[in-house]
């Protein structure tokens, strides 16, 4: 991983200081994330102010979509430039400031009663800072790409969701012991949750703003966003590896109709206390981090399809463990052990984002040519972003069916993209179909 500062030959500048200060800045967004877990603690602090499970499905649409929507309007202003890094520092850090405005709102004792008021500003900050979140997706992707050579990629993300792992099972235990403390009365050991996001938040910045980046191919000229959306079908016709991906994309994220209700069945449904949220966001952060060194093994070796192919059996089995699990147990008479085994549910789950992220990237950086590689990160972004309405999808539901019937769906959905994802090629393993043509563009 030696340094050099070639890109016109094709080297990859900056390597080792990329990797190691990327690496510290994504583990500490995601281990701060584990304060405010967007499947095991948020759902059930909004439960608990009354939220109905429309707005809890929408919550998880919010995150979904912050991170999807802007990506193709952040390609119309990146394509063409050649250094992306300001589209990655000034975004990140202004989505992460409102973060604050909720550590002091929920700290104080006047949120206890205006329940109402909280949910709302919980409602517009996270829907601030995903979308935030979303529009440094592309430009940070792109800075990877040109820094870290393909076959180091998997071990890359790999260490990330290692080192993100590791700090939130300590991040959990934070969490578990805040929400048990007597001393902390709803909602104030909520605000003690956000003041610890904020530290782990302030922390990932200062990497941000260390990351180097080199002059890299760029677009010839500027493309609006509606040239780039009136491109789109000849786009998919051109590159039909990008199209079958950003469908198996969408197929996979079906299951996460019920994504947002499994901590919520296990505290009104199972009866188990709400700190066992902290139980949950370990379990999260173990899955993600244990199979965070598989999914990258897998990657570096093998490729990206076969990191989908493998992760796809564990969606399947995320909704199918919380329908399973309780019913076991009861009848093994295991029932006093519910929140340990209800908890391979949320390591399972924390696993397939792991797993999701290595794949479905490494695939559109290998397929994707240099020059509008933002292009592709852009479409397959903004194109999956359907699959956002899966978790309000979910909570429209819960107001017909039960918890038991939405994690079918889910079965069922997660099967139909396990069947899609065996479509998939292997990026590395094309070859070019007559001299002068980039396998990329062929179906062959």
């Amino acid at each position: 991983m030696a340094d050099a500062a070639r890109t016109a030959d094709g080297a990859y500048p900056y390597t080792r200081w990329n990797f190691v200060v990327i690496v510290i800045d994504a583990g500490f967004f995601m281990a701060s994330l584990a304060f405010i877990d967007p499947v095991a603690v948020l759902p059930v602090m909004l439960s608990k102010l009354g939220a109905s499970a429309l707005l809890i499905g929408f919550m998880g649409a919010v995150q979904r979509a912050g991170w999807l929507l802007p990506q193709l309007l952040v390609t119309s202003f990146v394509l063409h430039r050649d250094r992306k890094f300001p589209f990655v520092i000034y975004p990140a850090a202004i989505s992460r400031l409102p973060l604050i405005v909720l550590a002091a709102v929920f700290s104080a004792t006047w949120g206890a009663s205006h329940p109402e008021a909280l949910v709302l500003l919980t409602v517009v900050v996270f829907a601030l800072f995903f979308f935030g979140d979303g529009m440094v997706g592309v430009p940070w992707h792109d800075i990877c790409a040109r820094t870290i050579p393909p076959t180091l990629r998997g071990r890359f993300f790999g260490s990330i969701q290692l080192v993100g792992g590791v700090l939130g099972v300590a991040a959990g235990e934070l969490v578990r012991r805040v929400l048990a403390d007597p001393s902390l009365p709803f909602p104030q050991n909520y605000g003690r949750l956000f003041i610890f996001l904020c530290i782990g938040m302030v922390t990932s910045t200062i990497f941000v703003a260390l990351i180097k980046e080199p002059r890299g191919k760029a677009a010839s000229e500027a493309q609006s966003l509606l040239r780039i959306v009136r491109a789109i079908p000849l786009t998919l016709r051109r590159y039909p590896l990008l199209r079958r991906l950003i469908v198996c994309q969408v197929l996979c994220s079906l299951p996460l109709v019920a994504m947002p209700f499994y901590a919520v069945y296990a505290t009104e449904r199972l009866g188990l206390p709400q700190d066992v949220a902290g139980r949950f966001v370990q379990a999260s952060v173990i899955g993600f981090a244990a199979a965070s060194m598989i999914w990258a093994y897998l990657s570096d070796r093998c490729g990206p399809s076969r990191v989908l192919r493998a992760v796809s059996w564990v969606i399947v089995s995320v909704p199918l463990c919380a329908l399973l699990v309780p019913p076991v147990a009861r009848a093994l008479g295991a029932e006093g052990a519910m929140a340990y085994l209800y908890a391979v549910v949320f390591l399972l789950n924390g696993a397939t984002f792991g797993g999701t992220w290595i794949g479905f990237t490494n695939y559109v950086l290998e397929i994707a040519p240099d020059d509008i590689r933002p292009l592709f990160l852009g479409l397959q972004a903004t194109l999956a972003s359907p699959a956002v309405m899966m978790p309000f999808v979910g909570g429209v539901l819960l107001g017909f069916i039960s918890f038991e019937a939405l994690f079918s769906l889910a079965v069922a959905g997660g099967v139909v993209a396990l069947v899609y994802v065996y479509r998939l090629r292997e990026p590395r393993h094309l070859e070019s179909l007559s001299p002068g043509i980039d396998p990329r563009s062929e179906e062959g």
